[in-house]
């Protein structure tokens, strides 16, 4: 995509901490799959070298991780195999953990008591469960001190008294947000009641704004690695996983049996609703914009409340073909602003950044990368702005956690 530039860094950056700052609008983040990248864990190699990795893999990693334990030997193909090799007939070129366990699922939807392209029920559950136990083997990991971004999205979230509550949305299935809220004291509700076996309330989360605005909502819209779906065909939140329980891992909207269903389209409810509120804002971080079902519901609720609005950041160049849907989708709505490294669409306007020193504020360290070269249109220059990065733009909300102005009247 060829970008002319045009958007002034500063002022973007002032609007966004504007936004932030507001305590009686609603507010609401979308955590994607990007955001653990930001958290890095240091060890040393085999060959003796250190490295720096991130706490959690991204979905190609997740992948790799689990093809390398379900592979079959030279001689016996498992059932893995089977399934990527049916997906490859298909022209799946390059299918991802999401995208086969969709295809487990929906070939389990109707296999019934027979067989269906070679798998019958019971190989097809016991794919499932294999694959569910390695994604939470692999994304079952702590944060490893309490100055990650998380902690820094934890305290500002309770940085102030609140008319309205902060809305968490995640497609992830880690446990990384639920421990930074409770490591920083801060209160939050996602949809279950209990201690011992809490169970999934879903008068609780239809009712939701009777509970404090003080309390944080978070919504897993994935599910998560700790929820089960019990022999009773109860949804619950367990850590043990007993004899006939299921994961409740779900990563696309194909056909589930009504109890995986029920919480999947409660917390879609959520997002939805959070949007047709009258002057929404919306941040969006580590999302790459690749599930079509969650961008349709995003710009249909967007254009139909344009009094909302949602930030979109990711993490690298405008014109990176992987941001092609993300592009599509700010290109044809108004009040969702997609924010690159190197540039912006703001209103469906794609444009370079603007380096303006009339209109420099106060930015804290490494948000924005001044230019090193001056350009001939005098004091306007390229530059690059990084709140794509998950860290960078968590401490933005450090800076802003000392207090907040109200709204204007």
């Amino acid at each position: 995509m060829e970008t002319k530039q045009g958007h002034d860094v500063f002022r973007q950056v002032g609007y966004i901490q504007q936004a932030l700052s507001q305590n009686k609008k609603p507010i609401g983040f979308f955590i994607g799959a990007g955001c653990p990248l930001s958290v890095r864990v240091n060890h040393r190699h085999e060959d003796g070298k250190d490295i720096s990795d991130p706490l959690i893999p991204d979905v190609a990693g997740l992948t790799k991780a689990i093809a390398d334990k379900l592979k079959g030997q030279k001689d016996k193909q498992s059932s893995w195999d089977r399934i990527i090799q049916l997906m490859l007939e298909d022209e799946e070129a390059h299918p991802n953990i999401e995208d086969i366990l969709t295809r487990v699922r929906a070939l389990r939807s109707v296999a019934g008591k027979g067989n269906v392209r070679g798998f019958n029920a019971d190989e097809l559950d016991i794919l499932d469960k294999e694959i569910c136990k390695i994604i939470c083997d692999e994304v079952n990991k702590s944060l490893p001190d309490k100055s990650s971004p998380y902690h820094d999205l934890a305290i500002w979230t309770r940085s102030l008294k609140r008319d309205l509550p902060v809305h968490i949305f995640t497609t992830n299935y880690d446990l990384l947000i639920e421990q930074a809220f409770e490591e920083s004291s801060a209160p939050y509700f996602e949809g279950f009641v209990g201690a011992r076996k809490a169970f999934f309330d879903l008068g609780a989360v239809e009712d939701e704004k009777s509970l404090p605005p003080r309390w944080s909502r978070l919504w897993k819209i994935h599910g998560s690695i700790n929820w089960r779906l019990d022999n009773q065909k109860n949804v619950i939140r367990s850590e043990s996983m007993e004899e006939g329980y299921r994961y409740l891992i779900y990563p696309s909207h194909l056909k589930y049996d009504q109890s995986r269903k029920m919480p999947y389209l409660a917390m879609l409810d959520r997002l939805k609703d959070f949007l047709f509120k009258q002057s929404s804002v919306l941040f969006i971080s580590g999302y790459s914009f690749a599930d079509e079902h969650i961008n349709d519901m995003l710009c249909r609720s967007l254009e139909s409340n344009p009094a909302s609005t949602a930030y979109a950041f990711i993490f690298g160049k405008l014109d990176d073909e992987k941001y092609k849907k993300a592009r599509e989708c700010a290109l044809n709505t108004p009040n969702l602003s997609l924010i690159a490294f190197d540039g912006a669409i703001i209103g469906r306007n794609p444009a370079g950044w603007s380096f303006n020193e009339d209109t420099r504020a106060n930015i804290p360290n490494d948000i924005i990368i001044p230019p090193s070269n001056k350009s001939d249109e005098g004091n306007e220059t390229s530059c690059e702005l990084r709140l794509g990065d998950f860290l960078q733009f968590c401490s933005l909300l450090k800076g802003l956690s000392g207090g907040v102005e109200d709204d204007e009247e």
